[in-house]
């Protein structure tokens, strides 16, 4: 039987996708397969080829990457006059994925803020409820947590595009133009240069009228330099937006590259992989990498792990030992029937993970102490404020793999 890795991705005890975590082995699902196909049909107008960057991750739509085309879908003629609109950019594509997931990532921090980054969600709604005014603000938010649900149900391209397209005809296309806008003003910069740059448009006058007209006080650039929350709620059956200001600004490239260079907890790191759930894979300046789910960021690593590094030296030194010799017969045998088949890759893939099980259970017997899983993360230090290890091979798909498959735990790779 031909042997695969799958992720299943549930939402409320449902499985709403079961793929292949790679293209190499035999097993395609057709109606994955055909939705991928549509959508690289519809990019050939716009820059061919995965023009939103939705396979970085994996061969196949996950949940989060169907949010993220119905959203395109949404955006409609906006997102085509934005193309046009840059010109002979150096990547005009690649702007324009930056934007849509940007977008998407926006939407979803406002439904579920996160600590870390809620002056991003906060200032991009300030300038949305200066450009749109609070009713229409809350219309895109309650339309974008249904075209959501609609996505997360979707199997093919076609529902997919009914519920981008509902989702647009929604908000408009003022609302749209105002989103792709502000995401673009946004992007990269500090909230006091946002704050700059707002001033220095045209709209800017009028944007600033209709905020005072809606009961806010002070300069819209002041509030989008300084809002460091917003809340939503509903009472008596109105929309109410409560913004919050810190004691000093906060840094928007959090959006993208938090921790990128700078340092924090004694640590430097430089994110590896952002993955699209928001969480990310760091190297620190030392060579330790860690897996750090949404919330979390370099404060979070401990300043020294000995045990950690025992691990790491221990594996790679069980490792050199590795030969064809420790093979099982039943994984030998896996790995003929994939040459004969004329599948090296396969072949490779399954000496890999042969080479990885021997690994982990020669350090299972030498660190007794952890405790071992096969289920989720490798080990588990018991000891009070002990951490987790995964045991992988250091390539770049066992690294994009074991962060997809464990998105919500924080853990220190231990490659060799």
């Amino acid at each position: 039987m031909p042997e695969e890795e799958l992720l299943a991705e549930v939402y409320r005890g449902r499985v709403l996708t079961l793929v292949p975590l790679n293209d190499r082995g035999s097993l395609v699902p057709e109606a994955e397969a055909a939705l991928k196909e549509k959508y690289l049909r519809w990019c050939e107008t716009r820059g061919g080829g995965d023009c939103l960057g939705l396979f970085m991750d994996g061969p196949y739509l996950r949940t989060d990457d169907r949010r993220t085309l119905a959203l395109a879908l949404a955006f409609g003629t906006v997102l085509d006059e934005t193309r046009e609109a840059l010109g002979r950019e150096l990547s005009p594509q690649a702007m324009l994925s930056s934007l849509v997931w940007a977008a998407g990532l926006y939407l979803t921090l406002w439904l579920v803020p996160e600590p870390s980054t809620k002056a991003v969600a906060a200032a991009l709604s300030v300038m949305l409820l200066a450009w749109l005014g609070v009713d229409t603000v809350w219309g895109l938010m309650d339309g974008w947590a249904s075209m959501a649900h609609r996505a997360h149900e979707a199997t093919t391209f076609e529902e997919l595009r009914e519920a981008g397209e509902e989702f647009g005809r929604r908000i408009g296309t003022d609302a749209a133009r105002a989103m792709i806008l502000s995401v673009a003003a946004l992007s990269g910069r500090t909230l006091g240069e946002v704050a700059a740059r707002m001033r220095s448009l045209p709209q800017f006058n009028p944007l600033q009228a209709q905020w005072a007209a809606q009961g806010f006080r002070g300069s819209v650039g002041v509030a989008v330099q300084e809002v460091a929350a917003v809340e939503v709620v509903v009472e008596g059956g109105r929309a109410l937006v409560v913004l919050t200001s810190p004691q000093a600004p906060l840094a928007l490239n959090v959006l993208s590259r938090s921790d990128d260079s700078g340092t924090a907890g004694g640590h430097s790191g430089t994110v590896a992989i952002q993955h699209r759930g928001g969480n990310k894979q760091v190297v620190l300046g030392n060579g330790q990498r860690w897996h750090l789910p949404r919330g979390k960021d370099l404060h979070d690593i401990p300043a020294e792990d000995r045990l950690g590094d025992e691990l790491k030296a221990a594996a790679e030194r069980i490792a050199r030992r590795w030969g064809q010799g420790e093979l099982s017969n039943k994984e030998r045998a896996a790995i003929e029937r994939a040459r004969d088949a004329g599948n090296e890759n396969s072949a490779r893939h399954l000496e890999g993970l042969a080479r990885g099980r021997w690994v982990n259970a020669r350090l299972k017997e030498e660190f007794p102490q952890l405790q071992w899983s096969s289920k989720g993360v490798d080990a588990v230090d018991p000891r009070p404020g002990g951490f987790k290890y995964e045991v992988l091979s250091g390539t770049s798909e066992n690294f994009a793999v074991h962060g997809r498959r464990m998105a919500t735990e924080f853990f220190r790779m231990i490659f060799f």
